[in-house]
């Protein structure tokens, strides 16, 4: 199984941060390394595979920077991912064409698309558990 990379989960994270901020105008990209902690050169990487993908727009100008090219709720994780890494379930089964094991293999793919195939507009929905957190040394 490919996994997910840094590059995908910074275009979730970066992706999120322009959803939750774009409110009346584009999100810079320097203001989203800066508050998410990414760092800025891959950052704009990422982002412009993004814009490639149709997943955000570019605003020139001094007001410019990123907004979403499309409703949130029309742009899920998966799409982000795969945009940047490809496939999340792109795996080598090798020459073994048993049918149970390749129907495994089938059922296994078809759950991890579904547990990414979310909406940037639900992610709304998770709670933050890790307030509560308490760290002792």
């Amino acid at each position: 199984m490919a996994g997910i990379s840094t590059k995908g989960v910074y275009g979730v994270i970066a992706s999120y941060y322009i959803y939750t901020h774009q409110q009346n105008e584009a999100v810079k990209s320097v203001t989203i390394a800066q508050n998410m902690d990414l760092p800025q050169n891959y950052l704009e990487q990422i982002l412009l595979i993004l814009k490639n993908a149709n997943i955000l727009k570019s605003i020139r100008g001094a007001k410019g920077g990123y907004v979403l090219a499309r409703d949130a709720k029309d742009i899920t994780v998966l799409e982000i991912i795969e945009a940047l890494d490809g496939s999340i379930c792109d795996f080598d089964t090798g020459n073994n064409r048993d049918c149970k094991l390749l129907s495994f293999w089938d059922e296994a793919k078809q759950g991890v698309k579904a547990q990414f195939d979310v909406p940037l507009s639900k992610l709304d929905d998770y709670t933050n558990n890790y307030k509560n957190f308490t760290y002792m040394i």
